[in-house]
């Protein structure tokens, strides 16, 4: 019983530390193809992913990256800003 308990407990600890948060990437101008490649290989090597690429008005990129990694990403040549996507809900 107490080897189901610790390796449950183990389980939820690394379920809990491999979870990713969702962020908006900004990108500074002027943004080209390259950007965007650098920007992808950038937090896929970081362990997160890229869910969507927007090109046109709003150049940024909505991702899923372990928190940890944050500072090192929003330190990157190329961001505007890097936020927690958040719902927002006007009252």
């Amino acid at each position: 019983m107490l080897k189901i308990i610790t390796f449950l407990l183990f389980f939820f600890v690394a379920l809990i530390s491999a979870a990713n948060t969702d962020y908006i990437l900004a990108l500074k101008s002027p943004v080209s193809d390259k950007t965007y490649k650098d920007a992808r290989a950038d937090v896929e090597s970081a362990g997160g992913k890229v869910t969507y690429e927007f090109r046109a008005a709003f150049k940024a990129v909505p991702i899923s990256l372990p928190s940890e990694h944050v500072s090192t990403l929003s330190s990157k040549p190329y961001v505007e800003f890097l936020e927690e996507d958040k719902s927002v809900h006007i009252a």
